[in-house]
């Protein structure tokens, strides 16, 4: 089941109206993430449920499902990846082995990655809500990690469960800014490479009791895997943003995941065919679904998005 959604008139079917409501607020705070953020939220069987009159109401799921027996919300856990991101505004790219100077004396420095930014989204659609945003990642061993981790806690979002690497500085995203806000990034990945197994099965017990789980593709992929496994194994949904580092995904890992979540580019990349239709990028999704994965959401910038939805059978459950 494929839903469109666009500035443009598109199809009319029935859970068109969440794809929309994601597309407008992911857009409005400026984070794709957003719109994977609501649609696990909305639904406790992963399917659109009915529209809500704020968007904070959307971050409980049906059924109570978001509560623990003892009456405590159950949080958003982000697990991933936190670089400091440093801008460089030029008047243009740098051509091969040519120095270029920077039109702005001054660099700019701001919380970036993707798991980061993922969770300062989901603490601020969840204001008001009580269900917590918790940001799990790796602090560097430099100046940088006390002020990431001051940001991210006014921000609202949870950081008790990061850890500091002893070895390893703080991820950092190097931004080259054109003056049509068009940016290049060079991501060096610090501390962000240091997870191991044993520090993502240490979390098993904090993904098994989220209401949903957040992931990208910034930190290893053993550690992706063996968070999804555990969430999928206790029933709460996996969002895998697939934009970060450029290498092939597991079909494991998009069998465990509730919804996978790209950009036209990084479908075309994932699956090797081509998107410049419509048509195309719905084939594509579809042989993400051929390979395991239950829902695809793929943003496509300006045009808005689309969703193609998992389809369940009379007789399969659900």
């Amino acid at each position: 089941v494929a839903y469109r959604n666009s500035s443009q008139p598109a199809l009319a079917a029935p859970g068109l109206f969440v794809t929309q409501l994601l597309l407008i607020i992911g857009m409005a705070i400026g984070v794709v993430a957003a719109l994977v953020v609501l649609s696990a939220l909305a639904a406790a069987d992963h399917r659109p449920s009915a529209i809500a009159s704020k968007p904070g109401a959307l971050l409980g799921l049906r059924g109570g499902g978001g509560v623990h027996d003892d009456g405590v919300t159950k949080p958003l856990v982000v697990v991933g990846s936190l670089n400091v991101d440093i801008t460089i505004e030029v008047e243009r790219l740098p051509k091969k082995e040519e120095t270029v100077m920077a039109s702005s004396p001054c660099t700019s420095v701001a919380v970036g990655g993707k798991g980061a930014n993922q969770a300062a989204a989901a603490a601020r659609l969840a204001t008001g809500t009580g269900r917590p945003a918790v940001l799990v990642c790796e602090f560097g061993n430099d100046g940088y990690a006390e002020t990431m981790r001051t940001a991210l806690q006014e921000a609202g979002v949870d950081v008790s469960r990061c850890a500091h690497s002893a070895e390893l500085p703080t991820g950092q995203g190097i931004v080259m800014l054109t003056p049509d806000g068009a940016a290049s990034s060079i991501v060096v990945p610090g501390a962000n490479a240091g997870w191991t197994a044993e520090r993502a099965a240490s979390l098993e017990e904090l993904v098994c009791g989220a209401s949903a789980v957040l992931l990208q593709r910034e930190i290893p992929e053993e550690v992706n895997l063996a968070v999804a496994r555990a969430a999928c194994a206790a029933g709460v949904p996996v969002l895998q943003d697939v934009g970060g580092e450029d290498r092939p995904i597991d079909d494991e890992l998009l069998r465990e995941v509730a919804y996978v979540c790209p950009n036209e580019t990084e479908l075309e990349r994932l699956t090797g065919m081509a998107i410049g239709s419509e048509a195309e990028i719905l084939a594509a999704g579809r042989s993400l679904q051929s390979r395991g994965a239950r829902n695809v959401l793929v943003t496509l910038g300006g045009d808005g998005s689309l969703l193609l939805e998992e389809v369940v059978r009379a007789g399969e459950g659900g």
